[in-house]
């Protein structure tokens, strides 16, 4: 056995001494028992379970669920059982390390998913014996939760929180003291010192490094102290040398702590295989291979399989489990193995596994001798932590967070704040009279609304926090619900800053009852409602599986609290069907108190009487009476109370009863909110299951495919079909030298960007070129700035200063030449609703020549697509990250659509085989050599290279951190070049069983050796000026000046097709991009349908709601205030539209702006396009639920025909519909954030909404904010809805609308009511029910709608006018929209001290 003591060294190159970080023992105080935990297993196996089909789901599709749920009732189709792993044992010790080998979708991630517990998604058989220090799998996973940790691929945290705070929050769920020095300990350790203040960061917020960001979940992970650990492809993302430094790391902790650690990588270093003390070969679910890792190689060979020479031991085992692949001894072609089947029997029948299986039956004999897992030392609780202490832990982090990013609180603050002025100002100073009766009414209800609505935010907060929180969760670091009653608490400040802000600039300003104790009951209300409706929506939130499962109940839920709170539609006029929603309302009930707050025990003093007029100035005003409801004859007072009584049915003692009711409903959502949290988890990946377009499945049913994720779905072909590694790529086009390959150079390139700190250099005075025919690797260390290189050559910087000069051939770039070179970047971004053929076709029609037709374009596609071995799932949907194509189909599409725009010049890849396994590395590398040799001018970034990878390679530059070159040159056969420079320079010398790219970076980084101990540490050396000072690069100087005059020996004549900046003309890209985006929403039903079916809900509640309302005063006023209702569709469409079109621009601006796939303004042109045509159709569903329901084509007064007034309101809808969808776009196309996007779309809607004329009439209206109502364009909405569907409409008053006027005793005999009344008709309108009476009056204020409609300044004759105000508002959206794109984000030319400025 490997003495691993010594292999693991040391851990960190500025320490080399340094120990493993401290974890403290059990006799240390506060401290936790460490329990020793081996795990064994013994006939190990899971499956899962698929339906014989899998197609995407679409728009059609979901409409066909409910009819076809109902036939699978009727015709039962079980689902199709299939099995992922296959009958596993092994057994790890405590103190082991056990390698997990197998190419993508063989078993890895579900062997560790079932060892750790995480089971989502699968299903562990009954037979398997799963066995963890004597203890069973279901007792282990619930009573010792704590003790294990899996770590998947993802790197998920807290954005706003720095590195030091992630790692000491982690130290302090497992220890009491000393957490932040735990915690820089780790930090250093890993590396992160430099980073340990540096936020986490995300796509808002400036952060860490990606490699910095994995190993921090490392980190976080390794500081949790689980004796028994899983990681799942942890290194993926980091280069060799910081991923052997990890392994050091677990090993030197395993051997210390003696904790047990199980994990898969798909490039192991032979350094890093070193490490490991068994290792685990998995074939398709069928383990081939578990013992020493010492005897693996041994094992094979004697089954007929060879070694190849210079191949790792990882390579070659993985090898095996790929029939292209692996080698067979000449003679042994018919003994050795070639199924998996055939692979897992041979094995089973090997005195391997019968040793195992002895090992097995001795250890678990063991636990039965007293060595079983127990409980002593430790209490119930599988937290380190009781719940007091974790809720104030999270409650530390939780203010942590809002202190780092403080500005989305204070924002949160000043924005209501000034909401609260605005409001306040639009109400300013109501009279204390009868005229100031309904717009006290109308403020609170407002301002209600607003308060109410507020904390709906908080679902979008508890979404972006729910990763973390379940992820540390399950390293049992605290309860889910001790997050959340930290975020109740850390939270409540919040909402008491706000709630103040919003309401005290309203009360005071709007002149609401001017008392200490009436404001603060006020406040008091508000605040409880805020409360509860923040309960209400979280407890929403945590019920759903998904965000988007949460819009559609909220929305709803909003639009009912609106309409049922008792003012819209007041008790007496809800309708049976939805009017019990107002009595578990927690708007209505605070609606009612703080109504009764303002009204009760005041009189108004009456400033309109009946009758009124010069007629009437010898009537006494004991003989008149109050317009308002609740007025008594002779009374020139109205008392309050009377009126909510008469008005609304609220009692006056009903107070204090409402704040009672509102606390009685927050406690138990809370309550149920917390024990949401706890118990429902979000929904869990389906696995990376291969999605087809409908009708496509069937035909790739027969083709070979491998397990994906954690169900195979599709049929395996297992025979063996022998293809070597130098046959696989056979098939490359075969086509003559490209017309455009060319010579690419650069000199003294350099690029610098503006920090806080100053000036910072990225690059700094590089030279190189790249060739025709050759394949050169852009390597060095993490932060060495390789991509920032590739991204300056390729003319992708847009912000910072670059100097220096790049030419093509000898010339500087011109405005062609994005279109015509590769760029395969790092992350694989597509669009995840399309197929991998449509993914290649929209590159190859948008980048190719226009003078390629569109069938050779098509065909390439096709050529390409078997050259990439994808044709098996050429019509697979991409999906997303971890539901659709797996790690190494994303990364072979994302190739793939650069090769299917035929790049005529250059090809550039940064780490095309990062995260993939040796064999699918090994796979691509061979395709870039072939590209290579067939003229391809290539030039490609790789992290982890084998040495079997790195001899493809023909050049190397090499770059150090800050930018610096430290290398450049051939690499010569067996690198002999390189090692020869490096060596001549004083560099440790070359052993020959080492890897080049790793030893070169050994070198340079200073880094101690991977194998030896007693090599002395190395003396830190200044390579960048050792190559400054070398021969070598006076000869790339030498070069530089030959490729500069290149100009005038290879002239480019090329023709105008190719020196336009796009291939294609705006129309046909147009056309293309429109189809795609059609697709998009056709095959996301989830978004598209929920976009139609809230519009058509909240539109059919609201029209009944209001259905055949009666044309009394009140019923007008609801049918004006439903009209008003109809802008909260804006809520809906803003809420879903900007964060697509967000993505969708993130996916322009990342790949295909910069490939000058199409230009920016197709992009809007098309977006807008599209949604215009959905929002058509959604229109004439709003109008049909809304505009039959209230029933105004009754009314049969209106100035407008029938079909005319219909046609009104529909087009005034569509227009809506239209300015609400374009104006998100407006947001959308300006400002970055997708959430600032929705922030600021809302408050503009909100203004818009305040100063439309239906919360204030534009007469009440200040000269100040007069022209907001003017310009708000729901003002021409409203009024234009108004007036077509109520214009001249004729009023019967309700009983207590009614007003009874007496005669005067001093009139004359025979005066009837009509002769005393007909001056003060005519003078205000109104009219008489009993016009022959003579002794009581019955008086109904208002006739006709106009009266009403002129109230809120609306005027008849201006309907069609209005029509055309909203159409231009559309326009103007359209083409601010595209302006402020050009503005905030077409980039604008870059800072250069020499050569061209980039073309946009």
């Amino acid at each position: 056995m490997r003495n691993h003591a010594a292999l693991a060294g040391s851990i960190d190159q500025s320490s080399p001494t340094a120990s493993e970080p401290r974890v403290k023992s059990s006799s240390d105080p506060g401290s936790y028992t460490r329990h020793r935990v081996g795990v064994s297993f013994y006939n190990l196996s899971c499956h899962g379970f698929v339906k014989s089909e899998r197609y995407q789901a679409t728009v059609f599709s979901y409409l066909l669920a409910i009819p076809k749920f109902i036939v699978d009732l009727v015709r039962t189709r079980p689902a199709h059982k299939v099995k992922i792993l296959q009958e596993f044992e092994g057994l790890i010790r405590p103190g082991e390390m056990l390698l997990v080998l197998g190419r993508p979708g063989s078993g890895c991630s579900t062997f560790l998913k079932t060892l750790s517990g995480e089971t989502n998604g699968f299903e562990v058989a009954s037979e398997s014996d799963i066995c963890y220090q004597g203890l069973e799998f279901e007792e282990f996973h619930r009573k010792f939760k704590d003790l294990r940790v899996y770590l998947a691929e993802l790197d998920v945290h807290f954005p706003e929180l720095t590195l030091g705070q992630t790692l000491s929050f982690a130290a302090s769920t497992r220890q009491r003291d000393a957490v932040n020095k735990e915690a820089k300990l780790v930090a250093e350790q890993f590396q992160l010192s430099d980073a340990f203040d540096t936020k986490i960061g995300n796509d808002m917020i400036r952060g860490i490094s990606g490699g910095e960001k994995r190993r921090t979940s490392i980190a976080e992970a390794f500081i949790g102290g689980a004796q028994l650990q899983f990681w799942d492809n942890s290194t993926r993302g980091l280069d060799s040398l910081t991923a052997l430094n990890f392994t050091r790391l677990l090993r030197h902790s395993t051997n210390s702590r003696k904790s047990t650690v199980v994990m898969s990588l798909y490039q192991a270093s032979e350094a890093i295989y070193n490490m490991f003390d068994k290792v685990t070969l998995l074939y398709e679910g069928r383990q081939i291979y578990f013992g020493s890792a010492d005897s693996a190689v041994e094992y094979f060979t004697s089954l007929g399989f060879v070694m190849p020479k210079g191949a790792t031991t990882a390579d070659f085992l993985t090898s095996l489990t790929s029939p292209a692949e692996r080698v067979v001894r000449p003679g042994c072609e018919y003994v050795a193995p070639r199924l998996p089947e055939e692979f897992a029997i041979r094995w089973k029948h090997s005195t391997q596994a019968q040793a195992i299986r002895e090992e097995i039956e001795a250890e678990r004999n063991s636990y039965e001798a007293g060595q079983r897992l127990t409980m002593s030392g430790r209490g119930s609780s599988v937290y380190a932590m009781p719940w007091p202490r974790q809720a104030i832990f999270c409650m530390q982090r939780a203010a942590q967070r809002i202190r780092n990013d403080a500005g989305p609180t204070i924002g949160a603050i000043v924005a209501n704040i000034i909401l609260g002025l605005v409001i306040g100002s639009a109400f300013y100073n109501l009279p204390e009279t009868t005229d100031g009766v309904q717009q006290r009414a109308v403020v609170i209800f407002f301002s209600l609304i607003v308060n109410s609505f507020s904390p709906a935010y908080e679902i979008t907060l508890m979404w972006i926090s729910r990763p973390v929180v379940e992820k540390q969760h399950r390293y049992a670091f605290y309860r889910p619900c001790m997050e959340a009653l930290a975020s109740i608490m850390t939270e409540f400040p919040n909402k008491l800053a706000s709630s103040f802000g919003l309401h005290l600039p309203i009360y005071f300003l709007a002149n609401l009852k001017l008392e200490a104790s009436a404001f603060f009951i006020h406040w008091f209300f508000m605040l409880a409602n805020m409360l509860t409706m923040s309960m209400l929506f979280r407890l929403i939130g945590s019920l759903s599986r998904a965000l988007e499962e949460s819009i559609p109940p909220v929305s709803v839920l909003s639009l009912l609290c609106v309409i049922y709170n008792g003012f819209v539609v007041p008790p007496e006029y809800m309708r049976p069907w939805l009017g019990w929603f107002w009595r578990i309302n927690p708007v209505a009930y605070t609606y009612e108190g703080l109504m009764i707050n303002e009204f009760r025990d005041r009189q108004f003093r009456c400033t309109t009487t009946i009758p009124t007029g010069p007629a009437y100035s010898e009537v006494g005003s004991d003989e008149k009476i109050c317009t308002v409801i609740g007025s008594t004859p002779g009374q020139q007072y109205v008392n309050g109370s009377k009126y909510l009584s008469l008005k609304y049915g609220y009692q006056t003692d009903h107070l204090w009863r409402n704040i009672g009711i509102l606390f009685g409903m927050a406690i138990p959502l809370c309550l149920a909110y917390l024990l949401a949290v706890q118990f429902i988890p979000s929904r869990p990946s389906r696995g990376e299951i291969l999605f087809f377009k409908r009708g496509q499945f069937k035909r790739n049913l027969s083709s070979p495919d491998q397990e994906t994720g954690n169900i195979e779905l599709l049929l395996h072909d297992t025979e063996d079909t022998p293809k070597s590694r130098t046959q696989e790529t056979d098939n490359i086009i075969d086509t003559p030298p490209r017309r455009g390959a060319a010579t690419f150079h650069w000199e003294s390139l350099s690029y610098k960007i503006n920090t806080q700190a100053g000036m910072k250099s990225i690059l700094s005075d590089i030279n190189g070129w790249v060739r025709p025919g050759t394949l050169t690797a852009l390597m060095g260390v993490t932060g060495a700035g390789k991509t920032a290189l590739l991204d300056t050559l390729a003319g992708r910087i847009t912000a910072g200063a670059v100097t220096g000069s790049i030419y093509v051939n000898g010339t500087e770039r011109d405005r062609s030449f994005r279109r015509r070179m590769g760029y395969v970047q790092q992350n694989d971004i597509h669009l995840h609703t399309t197929t991998v053929r449509e993914a290649l076709q929209f590159s190859a029609l948008l980048r190719q020549p226009k003078s390629t037709s569109k069938a050779e374009k098509l065909a390439y596609v096709e050529e390409v697509l078997e050259i990439m071995d994808m044709t098996q799932y050429a019509e697979a949907i991409v999906g997303v990250p971890g539901e659709g194509l797996n790690i190494e189909q994303r990364k072979r599409l994302t190739i793939a659509v650069e090769m299917a725009s035929k790049p005529e010049l250059l090809l550039f890849l940064d780490e095309p085989t990062s995260g993939l396994d040796s064999q699918t590395a090994w796979s691509i590398c061979t395709l870039l050599r072939k590209l290579a040799d067939s003229e391809q001018t290539i030039l490609c970034t790789i992290h982890q290279p084998s040495s079997q990878l790195f001899s493809m390679f023909d050049q190397l530059l090499l770059l150090d951190k800050g930018g610096t070159t430290l290398y450049f040159g051939n690499i010569g056969p067996d690198a002999a070049s390189v090692i020869k420079y490096f060596e001549r320079q004083d560099a440790p010398a070359y052993r020959a069983h080492e890897n080049p790219a790793e030893w070169i970076l050994q070198v340079t980084g200073n880094l101690p050796e991977t194998t030896e101990v007693d090599n002395p540490p190395l003396v830190r050396q200044d390579w960048s000026q050792k190559w400054e000072s070398s021969p070598e690069k006076a000869a790339v100087v030498e070069e530089l000046e030959n490729l500069r005059n290149l100009r005038f020996n290879t002239p480019m004549n090329l023709t105008e097709e190719y020196q336009d900046t796009y291939a294609t003309t705006q129309f046909r890209q147009f056309a293309i991009v429109s189809r795609r985006i059609f697709n998009e929403q056709w095959r996301d039903p989830s978004y598209t349908l929920s976009k139609i079916t809230l519009c058509i809900s909240l539109s059919f509640i609201n029209g009944f709601s209001f259905y055949k309302t009666s044309l009394d005063i009140q019923g007008l006023t609801s049918l004006i205030f439903s009209m008003f209702l109809i802008t909260q569709l804006f809520s809906c469409i803003n809420q879903l539209i900007i964060p697509r079109f967000v993505k969708g621009r993130q996916l322009f601006e990342a790949r295909e702006r910069h490939s000058n796939s199409y230009t920016w303004s197709v992009f809007i042109a098309a977006n807008i396009f599209t949604e215009l045509v959905w929002q058509t159709a959604i229109s004439v569903a709003v109008f049909v639920c809304w505009y039959y329901p209230v029933g105004l084509y009754r009314q049969n007064n209106s100035p407008h025909p029938l079909h005319e007034r219909g046609l009104l309101n529909f087009i005034l809808i569509w227009l809506f519909n239209l300015w609400a969808n374009t104006m998100s776009q407006v947001f959308g196309a300006g400002i970055e954030h997708g959430e600032l996007v929705v922030q600021a779309a809302t408050l503009c809607f909100w203004l818009s909404l305040v100063f439309c004329g239906i919360l204030v009439p534009p007469d009440s209206l200040g000269s100040f904010w007069i022209w907001m109502y003017r310009l708000s364009p729901l003002t021409y909405l409203t009024e234009g809805l108004a007036l077509s569907g109520l214009g001249n409409a004729t009023v019967v008053c309700s009983d207590i609308e009614l007003l009874n006027v007496s005669l005067p005793r001093n009139s004359s005999n025979g005066v009837t009511c009509a002769q005393y009344l007909e001056a003060h008709i005519k003078l205000v309108g109104g009219s008489v029910l009993n016009p022959e009476g003579t002794d009581q009056c019955q008086v109904c204020p208002i006739a006709n709608a106009d009266t009403i409609l002129a109230l809120f300044g609306m005027r008849s004759g201006v309907a069609w006018r209005n029509v055309g105000i909203m159409a231009a508002y559309v326009v103007f959206n359209m083409l601010a929209t595209f302006g402020i794109y050009w503005l905030a984000r077409v980039p604008r030319k870059l800072n250069k001290r020499t050569g061209k400025d980039q073309d946009c």
